[in-house]
């Protein structure tokens, strides 16, 4: 605190040297002049003491017949008369300073963790209807309101916390993955339909009314279980109706085309090793590059973007490279072999697909052959699928 206070009073480094500088020291003690950082060496005496008591040391310099020599001057006085003459730069830098104030006041981020059902993209339309967006106003945002609203909103989450620090908001979540798969479970009344044309190979109905039978051909959106079942008087009339969410496995065979073409010509992106870079920046929406495009006639471009900020600070304000890669395309052919290797390959990822799918491949009739301009694979593919989409009764 006293060096503050010496800094915004003003202070002086002086060297006192002559015929007696110890009466000098006890003369100023006398008139009150506080000295401090006090040096001795070879009869010189250097010391600091305040601007205001430096002009009150003439008469004491006379009476001990000592040489006074100014050595240095600090703090606030001389350093607004430093200053003075260069008032615009001095008004342009407390501009700026209150310009990253103010800004240091609004969001300009938002970060998400923890969630996996609820996208940013699903935070950011949340957020948007509670009014907080980028740009809000950090004082606006009632943490514990919204915290409420998104529970409220998305029932999966079991725990939500917001934290606004800087200008950045955090959100962090923790969803209840019981609760999801309950959901995806409920028991809502509806019918099991096909999703493709083939036959019934075995049924087994756990609740619902059957339609179909092993052997049985269907077509795609025919409906294979009913959640509707009717329930009869002993009169054969019909006493009501009831609704249950169909369940059972179906099994059936289909039969799926493949088709895939591949022409002995193709181009190849052959890069020259041109690159040119364009430096790019964003306020808020606002986007410009500081540069021109390269004339090249053809270029691929990878755009390198970084937010402005310190710590957690963050300010609307991107700033990045724009790299243009030029290339040329060169004319190619596939000779048969390779030709056919890459259509093989194409297929061998396509069965993986399925695989991964759960559906079984039982036959495969694809067969690769040659045409005019180049190689195709084409032919049936028999599958095995356990089938049975739900359909919403209404």
């Amino acid at each position: 605190m006293l060096n503050i206070i010496r800094f915004l009073r003003g202070f002086v480094r002086i060297r006192v040297t002559g015929f007696a500088p110890e009466r000098f020291l006890n003369l100023c003690s006398v008139h009150d002049i506080e000295l401090w950082d006090i040096s001795v060496s070879e009869n010189r005496y250097e010391m600091n003491l305040y601007v205001s008591d430096y002009f009150k040391l003439k008469p004491i310099v006379h009476k001990t017949r000592t040489k006074v020599v100014l050595l240095s001057k600090s703090g606030l006085p001389f350093f607004a008369r430093r200053w003075k003459k260069r008032r615009i730069f001095l008004l342009c830098c407390l501009c700026c300073l209150l310009s990253l104030y103010l800004v240091s006041q609004f969001l300009w981020d938002i970060e998400l963790t923890g969630g996996n059902r609820l996208t940013k993209e699903m935070l950011l339309q949340f957020l948007q209807e509670e009014n907080v967006y980028y740009g809000t106003y950090t004082g606006q945002v009632d943490i514990d309101a919204v915290e409420k609203k998104l529970r409220d909103t998305y029932p999966f989450l079991t725990w939500v916390s917001l934290r606004v620090q800087g200008t950045r908001l955090y959100v962090s979540v923790r969803e209840n993955d019981q609760l999801l798969l309950q959901e995806e479970t409920e028991q809502r009344p509806c019918d099991l339909i096909a999703t493709m044309d083939g036959e019934v190979e075995s049924i087994v109905t756990r609740a619902g009314n059957p339609l179909v039978k092993a052997g049985d051909t269907v077509k795609k959106g025919d409906c294979l279980v009913q959640g509707e079942i009717p329930v009869y008087n002993d009169d054969e009339t019909l006493k009501e109706t009831m609704y249950v969410h169909a369940d059972a496995d179906i099994c059936i065979r289909a039969s799926i085309f493949y088709k895939r073409n591949l022409p002995f010509a193709y181009e190849k992106k052959v890069y020259t090793g041109e690159q040119k870079k364009v430096w790019y920046a964003r306020i808020y929406t606002k986007s410009f590059s500081l540069g021109m495009l390269p004339s090249y006639e053809k270029y691929d471009i990878v755009t390198d973007l970084n937010q402005a900020g310190i710590g957690d600070f963050y300010l609307p304000l991107y700033y990045g490279t724009i790299t243009c890669n030029a290339y040329t395309l060169e004319n190619l052919i596939y000779d048969e072999t390779t030709a056919k290797a890459l259509l093989q390959l194409q297929f061998e990822k396509f069965c993986q697909t399925l695989q991964q799918k759960g559906i079984q491949i039982v036959e495969n009739d694809v067969k690769i052959k040659k045409y005019q301009k180049g190689m195709k694979a084409e032919g049936s593919i028999r599958i095995r699928i356990m089938d049975g989409e739900e359909r919403k009764i209404e």
